[in-house]
């Protein structure tokens, strides 16, 4: 629903997503950190960078590589406005602690999940 709103396919998006969260990565190492084939990867970085949503620019230690950068982190958390004002709106009617208890849980849960993208990231 995102991604349509800005005409963003939902794999576009999930690279912007993790731009935005882990920072600038080489073109691979997005494709392996999203679970895309190299080939697809250049097709939604073309994407991408036509819409101003990414730069391409040379890899600092590699001048033969290149690292993939995100342009806008207002235009990029503008995305989530709506969202985000919703999800505070829900928050706010909650008990403190039962609010604080939620937290704790996605943070777990968030934790445990990164822990297991790195393990197989670090498998591939």
């Amino acid at each position: 629903m995102i991604a349509e709103s800005v005409h963003l396919k939902e794999g576009d998006l999930t690279v912007l997503e993790v731009l935005h969260r882990e920072g600038p990565q080489t073109p691979t190492a997005l494709a392996r950190r999203t679970s895309t084939h190299v080939a697809t990867m250049t097709g939604i970085l073309t994407r991408l960078e036509k819409q101003g949503w990414i730069e391409r620019r040379p890899d600092a230690n590699d001048r033969r590589s290149i690292r993939i950068h995100p342009t806008s982190v207002e235009r990029f958390n503008a995305l989530y406005a709506d969202s985000i004002t919703q999800l505070r709106e829900v928050f706010e009617r909650w008990p403190p602690d039962q609010a604080q208890a939620f937290l704790h849980l996605i943070t777990d849960v968030t934790q445990a999940l990164e822990a297991h993208m790195s393990n197989e990231d670090q498998r591939r």
